[in-house]
């Protein structure tokens, strides 16, 4: 027997039973929590609350530190992302008048398992007129999703984007169905907009939007969808358009368009995140690994073509609904997208995970209709393989460092530091300089690619870059030079010869710290190299 929602009388009851009045939203609420509270453990366990481990936290928030201290991102230092993350970390950053850059960097960090929190109630809200089961799958797997977990152990792009991609969702489907009101598809656009700010791939789930759209013949809506897209992109980097145009587009668009020299993952080894196979950071050794990747995604192939070419859906219907249309083309959109290019970092797996996660709670509905015992049975098997496996999360994870005390008792307050890692200086205290002169790189990669147009520095064309690098470091009092500098600055004997020359060593582990020789005279108005060439 099946209710006029569409959820299985068994699944209604049992929900009634032991979840209350409203099972759905009660489901997505625990599942919430239980996200939050594993996101929450693995920040304190692995001391990235508190310490130095990813690269993206300086880049991010050592932007938004900079830009409510008075300089602009753009124009006055390199930033090859759009600016919507750290627009909305400025409010934590003013902590670091009263409290310091350290505190605001931990204030931070804690806040970002709360965005995922909020994805996953966001999630279960956009299925709440499926069965309680349905949304338990749902909102689980976004929950407990590895990568989904990994992202919001730092400061990273994708949980902000999967919150304004989700809030456009929301504001178009009503149950199953896209709206065919103006306002709320003018409110869509808006968010996804704003998610465009977060992270250009905001514009993958919005085309998948735009074809279900198409195909039902709703050209107007998706020219509204699309205007108000840009209107939501547009408003926010507004002010760093007008101060500083050709940089903006450089960085922003040309610089991550034009990216050369990076060796692609394959695609099995992709599969290894996006499958949620290897919960931790690297490729593990060996191929089994991969292997199991390839099954998992032939598992889910399989249970999807059951789910929506054999079984009938609501009202016995076997074509897709419009949100089941969506569900399926966004996750086909996203996982090509995600395997298309060279470069791929173990986070990016976590912008699949709403859509999988959307796709698979909408399968689970399908399912439960035949056979509602054994389904609710496999989802509660893999919530606990899904719980054991994020809960091994922490011990996978590197360990983060944290020599802030010892180099905050070794650089001077307000002292000049140019360095390949920026969080080494937010967390102690030390980012912010007062010296004049002082040259300001927040993301010493993205000014290697910004200048050069290469992402590997030890390439022949990141040589580009080599004379402003000279630049930086003529006007720095301290260099803070990490084990990964190779990485991130194209060293080539000339800037080795001058470190060598005007820098003496004064702190040599965890990170080299060198301060210039008292015979040397920093320069104070040095003209540096441009930091992005005219487009």
């Amino acid at each position: 027997m099946v209710n006029a929602s569409g959820a299985p009388a068994l699944a209604q009851r049992w929900g009634a039973s032991w979840l209350g009045r409203h099972p759905q939203r009660n489901l997505a609420w625990a599942a919430a929590i239980l996200g939050l509270a594993i996101r929450w453990t693995t920040l304190v366990v692995t001391g990235h609350l508190t310490g130095s481990w990813e690269y993206d936290d300086a880049v991010y928030f050592g932007t938004a530190v900079q830009l409510v201290h008075g300089l602009l991102p753009y124009r006055d230092f390199v930033l090859i992302q759009p600016p919507g993350v750290p627009l909305a970390l400025t409010p934590v950053a003013l902590l670091s008048y009263p409290l310091g850059t350290h505190a605001a960097l931990e204030v931070a960090r804690a806040l970002v398992p709360l965005v995922s929190f909020a994805n996953v109630l966001l999630l279960g809200r956009l299925l709440r007129h499926r069965s309680p089961l349905a949304v338990a799958a749902a909102c689980l797997v976004l929950a407990l999703f590895p990568d989904a977990i990994l992202a919001s152990s730092a400061l990273l792009l994708e949980p902000f984007l999967n919150l304004f991609c989700l809030l456009g969702l929301l504001a178009l489907f009503s149950g199953d169905r896209l709206t065919q009101r103006t306002d709320l598809t003018i409110w869509a656009g808006l968010a996804f907009g704003v998610g465009g700010t977060m992270k250009t791939w905001a514009v993958i789930p919005l085309a998948a939007v735009a074809v279900v759209m198409l195909v039902r013949g709703r050209v107007a809506q998706v020219v509204v969808l699309a205007v108000a897209t840009g209107i939501g992109f547009l408003l926010p980097c507004l002010p760093f358009v007008l101060l500083a145009p050709g940089p903006f587009i450089h960085q922003v668009f040309l610089d991550q368009l034009g990216r050369t020299g990076q060796a692609g993952q394959p695609i099995l080894v992709r599969l290894e995140f996006m499958t949620t196979v290897w919960p931790g950071l690297g490729v593990p050794p060996g191929h089994r690994y991969q292997v199991l990747a390839a099954g998992a995604a032939g598992v889910l192939l399989a249970v999807f073509a059951a789910a929506f070419a054999v079984l009938p859906g609501e009202g016995n219907r076997r074509m897709p609904t419009q949100l089941e249309a969506f569900a399926l083309l966004s996750v086909l959109l996203v996982g090509v997208a995600l395997c298309w290019p060279a470069e791929f970092f173990y986070h990016y797996a976590a912008f699949l995970a709403p859509f999988l996660a959307l796709l698979l709670g909408l399968a689970v509905a399908r399912l439960e209709r035949a056979r509602p015992q054994l389904i609710a049975a496999v989802v509660g098997v893999v919530f606990v393989g899904g719980l054991l496996h994020a809960a091994a999360i922490p011990a996978l994870l590197q360990r983060a460092q944290d020599p802030s005390a010892l180099l905050a008792s070794t650089i001077p307050q307000g002292a000049c530091v140019v360095t390949d890692e920026s969080e080494y200086t937010l967390n102690a205290d030390r980012f912010l300089a007062r010296e004049k002169g002082c040259p300001v790189v927040v993301d010493a990669l993205g000014t290697t690619i910004s200048i050069s147009g290469s992402q590997v520095p030890s390439s022949p064309q990141a040589q580009a870059a080599a004379p402003a690098w000279l630049g930086y470091f003529s006007g720095a009092t301290y260099l803070l030079i990490t084990p990964l500098s190779a990485d991130r600055i194209p060293w080539n004997r000339q800037l080795e010869s001058y470190v060598e020359r005007n820098f003496h060593p004064v702190l040599e582990s965890p990170v080299l710290l060198l301060k210039r020789n008292p015979a040397v005279p920093v320069p104070l108005h040095l003209p540096l190299p441009p930091v992005s060439p005219a487009p």
